[in-house]
């Protein structure tokens, strides 16, 4: 059977230091409640994931978080910007082993295992899979080489992070498949319309 990994990037549940865009209309104590129910579901969507699961924390916790078990390595992101982050976490993982390899965040609780089927199977066929968000950006990226290109001079954070990210993989000649787009949970209407969803 193929070795598959999983990427998830995600920060110490701190109060005023997360989901801090949504916190402006909510507030930060929900908005750290919030990024708990988050950090849950994510850890729940993945934990019978047939890959190796490795948690990129901004923080190595003191004690291990409850929401990513045995089931899951922890490891700490590098210092820089978002881009040096996932390149340095990626080179990291396809220096121990070159398989297909993902990455997402802890912003998307409508992730499936389909969806992540559908990623891995992309990437016999493409050298880039990317999950488009609805805001410009992406919830998943994965790749079966390592390759440095996506991550360097992106305007991250933005709406125009997704379009960047494939103008830089055809400017280089390399081939990309788009699955299914899902919403971020970055505003309280994000929040809101997936509670009335579930």
């Amino acid at each position: 059977m193929e070795v598959r990994k999983l990427i998830i990037f995600a920060k110490q549940p701190r109060f005023g230091q997360v989901k801090t865009r949504l916190a402006k209309s909510i507030g930060d104590t929900h908005a750290l409640e919030v990024y708990q129910t988050l950090l849950s579901l994510t850890g729940s969507i993945t934990k019978n994931l047939n890959a190796q699961k490795i948690v990129y924390w901004d923080e190595i916790p003191l004690t291990p978080n409850s929401c990513f078990k045995e089931e899951f390595q922890n490891m700490e992101q590098t210092t820089g910007d978002l881009g040096k982050k996932m390149e340095v976490a990626f080179q990291t993982e396809f220096d121990q082993s070159n398989c297909k390899t993902l990455i997402i965040g802890t912003d998307c609780p409508y992730l499936t295992d389909k969806i992540f089927e559908d990623a891995y199977l992309a990437l016999d066929h493409s050298d880039f899979v990317i999950g488009p968000a609805t805001d410009g950006g992406y919830y998943l990226l994965g790749m079966k080489k390592f390759n440095p290109i996506v991550f360097q001079n992106i305007h991250w954070s933005t709406e125009t992070v997704l379009s960047e990210t494939i103008r830089k993989i055809i400017e280089n000649h390399f081939t990309y498949t788009l699955i299914q787009e899902l919403n971020d949970i970055d505003t309280e209407n994000d929040w809101l319309e997936w509670q009335q969803m579930n």
